[in-house]
Formats: structure tokens, C-alpha cells, sequence
């Protein structure tokens, strides 16, 4: 019995220091990855800041006008360009053929030659008005 007892006090001592050892290295270890992370956090904050900055300058309006300009030749609008739906020319529509009821199953009704010649009619004097 004596024996017995003096071999579990010899081993209890060697099993707890051999299990806080591997505690330690696992502590260590997540410890190691804890600071990785607080780094990675820190370059994305670092890049967000860079990046925000470079949108801010980007999204300049004074930058963007002058580009505009230089290479667009876009030139800022004068108030005589704005115009209200009154002024817009629209081509005159050609008159709709009057409907006729068809009972039972529907027809697919297809434009005469007449109703045709109007509808180029109507787009070629349409298109003559649209250019300078």
C-alpha cells in the first residue's frame, strides 16, 4: 500500500506539470493568433482610412468638373439649355386605325400598306427635325 501511494504522489506531480505545460503552449498559441488578428485589424482600419481618403479626392467636384472639361469638352449648362415638355418637338403621330371586335378567337391584325407608308412618313420627318 505504501508503495502504491508513494508512486501516485510521484506520478500526480509529473502528470499536473506536463498538463499545464501543454495549457501553456495552447495559451501561447492562441495568444500568438490574438495578436495576428489585432495586426490584420489594424493594416484593414489603415487601408480603410487610405481608401476613404483616395474616394474623398476622387469624388472632388472641382477635380471632376475640370476633367469633364478637359477631356470630355463637357462645359457646365447655361439656363438656356433647360427647356420644359412644352418646347420638345414630337413627331406627329400617324392616326390609329379604328378597332374592330372580333368574336372568338383573336386575330393578329397586320398594317396595311397605307398604315405603313405613314409610319416611314411620320419617322423620316421625325428625323429631319431631330438634326441641326
Amino acid at each position: 500500500m505504501r508503495l502504491a501511494t508513494a508512486a501516485a504522489w510521484t506520478v500526480m506531480p509529473i502528470v499536473a506539470g506536463v498538463g499545464l505545460y501543454l495549457l501553456k503552449m495552447q495559451v501561447e498559441t492562441q495568444e500568438q493568433n490574438l495578436t495576428g488578428l489585432q495586426r490584420q485589424i489594424v493594416e484593414a482600419r489603415e487601408s480603410i482610412h487610405v481608401l476613404k481618403a483616395e474616394w474623398s479626392y476622387l469624388n472632388d467636384p472641382t477635380r471632376l468638373r475640370d476633367q469633364a472639361e478637359r477631356l470630355l469638352s463637357m462645359r457646365p449648362m447655361r439656363p438656356n439649355q433647360v427647356v420644359t415638355y412644352d418646347h420638345i418637338p414630337y413627331p406627329d403621330a400617324a392616326p390609329a386605325p379604328a378597332a374592330s371586335v372580333v368574336s372568338g378567337p383573336v386575330a393578329k391584325a397586320e398594317p396595311t400598306q397605307d398604315q405603313l407608308a405613314a409610319m416611314i412618313a411620320a419617322l423620316a420627318t421625325s428625323d429631319r427635325r431631330k438634326r441641326p
